[in-house]
Formats: C-alpha cells, structure tokens, sequence
C-alpha cells in the first residue's frame, strides 16, 4: 500500500508494486538501491503503450523536458521524463561519467519493467543516451540526440565555478543550456510550496566530480 495526498493535506491509500509509487503525473522507481523520480507527463504509466525515456543534461532535471513528456504522453506514449541521480528529487550520488550514467539508463529500464524504449537525450544526457543505446542494443527503438558534440567542450569559467562557486555554477548552467526567458528546472521541483533543493553536500560533491569526468571523457 502507498499514500498520496492533494495541495490541500487530503491523503489517499492505494495499491502499489513493492518496488514502485506511483501517481498520476510521475512516480518513484528503487533503482540501484535509491529512489528514482520520473515524470511521466500526466499519465499513469502503462506498460503496454511504447516508451519514451527522456535525459537531460548535467545539473539540469527533468522539467526541461514538461512540453515535450506531457504531450508524448497524451499521444500514445509512455513518458519516463528522469531526474538523474542526486538530481532533483532523485536520491544518490550524481554519477561521475558517462559510462556510469549510462549504467543507470539501463538500471532504469530493467526497475520499470521496459523491455525497449525510444532514448532521447540532450547535451550530456545526449552522450548518456548514445552510451545507454551502445549497451541497451535491441533494446532501443529510436535514439535522439540534442544539443549533442564530441567532444564535448565546457567553457573554463563554468569549470572554474563548478569547482569553487557552485552556486554561481548553477546558475550558470540555466542560462547557457536553454533560453534564457524560460524557468529554471529547479522551478518545477516544488513540494507544500516549497524549492526542492539539492543540500550543500550534494551540489558540492557534483562541483567536484564534474570538471574531472568533462575532461576524461572529451578531450580529443
């Protein structure tokens, strides 16, 4: 049994899976031990439409992807819009490559029971995508890519933010990857009108992380 509960505190019991919650417009996966947040674009998720498993970029979430999931989702298709690890509402450590990133696709896949998926992804979730689709195989009916490049170079100042600033560093990212006019992700992360935020511990250890596995992965 699992609860959910109205802007208004009205709470509701219903049946679940054990190893999944779900709602209306999103639910939580165990994925590796942690709990996985996917949007799924207003609709219950059902296993027998096709899926589309959308991946956004680094310090990014899945609210980059609400126009695309809502209407994928009204138009046959499953959506699993994901907030990656130690993203958003996602629990665990950020992943620190592609590669790893690319295991949790995978991982994702297998915890929602999805047999294939159509993978779209952009910016450094376009690499993962291209990774998760190199180990998936048959398992991927289309492969998207976005704001994709190899390699993929970040400028100097974002590195040295992410480093000692990274505040500023998420900020930045907001405005570099995508119009500047629109929200940040971190707009659609609200609870009882509250931001959800990533704790200091978790922006710091992704400020960390970030510039090594950027230079490891794609330097020519």
């Amino acid at each position: 049994m699992g609860t959910s509960s109205d802007d208004n505190g009205h709470s509701e019991r219903y049946d679940v899976q054990p190893f999944i919650f779900q709602a209306l417009h999103a639910m939580n996966l165990q994925v590796n031990g942690h709990t996985t947040y996917c949007y799924t674009g207003g609709k219950p998720f059902d296993g027998a439409k096709p899926t589309v498993v959308f991946i956004h970029g680094v310090l990014n979430d899945h609210s980059v992807w609400i126009l695309q999931s809502r209407y994928l989702a009204h138009h046959g298709f499953n959506v699993l819009a994901v907030d990656l690890p130690g993203h958003c509402r996602s629990a665990g450590d950020a992943p620190g490559s592609v590669e790893q990133a690319a295991e949790f696709v995978v991982a994702l896949l297998d915890a929602a029971g999805v047999q294939g998926a159509a993978l779209v992804g952009h910016s450094w979730g376009s690499l993962i995508a291209l990774e998760a689709a190199a180990r998936l195989q048959q398992r991927v009916s289309h492969l998207v890519l976005i704001g994709t490049a190899y390699p993929m170079k970040v400028s100097q100042g974002l590195l040295d933010a992410s480093l000692n600033r990274p505040q500023q560093a998420l900020k930045m990212v907001n405005v570099l990857s995508r119009a500047t006019l629109a929200p940040p992700p971190s707009a659609q992360c609200m609870s009882n009108g509250k931001h959800w935020q990533w704790t200091s511990r978790r922006v710091s250890m992704v400020a960390r992380v970030w510039p090594i596995f950027w230079r490891r992965a794609w330097r020519c």
